[in-house]
């Protein structure tokens, strides 16, 4: 959004008043009654929400337009959704199918510019680091270093189609959290800030990342026979 669009959509929304926490419950039980006008009731009191979490997403690929968007996109599926019987508020609940939302077009239209670099003749490294902070790329993980390499490009050709196939077997779970870590398409993040961005304990983060890579291994053989 350019600066004047966005200052007035800001000014817009931003008369919408917050919710305490009783009023979410109770539009979260006329939600999940069926009520359209609770529904947009939430939606409204939390499109502010959105624009602070697309701001982090600007300079990959997407306008800011785009971006909040998809996140206001993301935000309708977790009205849908909630439940505030569970304990949470609201945009604890949200901020997942916000930043899934926004990530999975930010991924997308890096694929479709990949897409095109290739049309252009340019070719992209398998082995370049997946996040501007990463010290440890999801390739160190995930290959044998030490394997034979016949013809580079046909071998990267190859690799790169198998890692993006077998990413897309991931889970929505999974493909959060191995986004996050290993920075695909993303700024990387630590273990303790995925755990509190997915409201979950560490270690079970770990588990989950752990579970995807070895999902992505077994895939990785199946894609490159």
């Amino acid at each position: 959004m350019e600066d004047s669009i966005l200052n007035k959509y800001l000014d817009e929304i931003g008369r919408e008043q917050l919710l305490s926490e009783e009023q979410e419950a109770r539009l979260s039980a006329r939600i999940l009654q069926g009520d359209e006008r609770a529904l947009n009731r939430l939606i409204e009191a939390n499109l502010r929400f959105v624009v602070v979490i697309a701001r982090q997403y600007q300079g990959q690929g997407l306008s800011m337009e785009d971006l909040v968007s998809e996140g206001n996109l993301g935000l309708m599926k977790a009205a849908r959704k909630f439940d505030a019987t569970r304990g949470l508020r609201f945009v604890n609940y949200a901020v997942v199918f916000i930043r899934q939302q926004i990530e999975k077009a930010v991924r997308k239209e890096s694929d479709e510019q990949r897409v095109e670099s290739t049309r252009d003749g340019q070719t992209r490294s398998v082995d370049a680091p997946l996040g501007s902070k990463a010290n440890v790329s999801l390739l160190s993980v995930l290959v044998n270093a030490d394997s034979p390499q016949a013809d580079q490009r046909v071998y990267n050709a190859s690799l790169e189609d198998a890692i993006e196939r077998s990413l897309q077997t991931l889970n929505e779970r999974e493909t959060i959290v191995v986004n996050a870590y290993f920075g695909i398409g993303e700024e990387r993040q630590t273990m303790a800030e995925i755990a509190e961005r997915m409201s979950l304990k560490r270690e079970r983060v770990r588990q989950i990342r752990d579970r995807a890579v070895r999902r992505l291994k077994k895939n990785m053989k199946l894609f490159r026979k």
